[in-house]
């Protein structure tokens, strides 16, 4: 079986523009992980 090939997509968006949403729909992966983050809706880079 050929192994498939690897894509990388950069997301680029303001706050609340649903980035998360579709990287979900994209790779079925919800990227939001810090507690932070789910409380207020938004990315919090580190």
């Amino acid at each position: 079986m050929k192994p498939q090939p690897e894509v990388n997509i950069g997301m680029v968006g303001h706050v609340d523009h649903g980035k998360t949403t579709l990287v979900k729909a994209l790779t079925g992966v919800w990227t939001s992980r810090h507690s932070e983050e789910l409380k207020k809706g938004m990315t919090i880079k580190l």
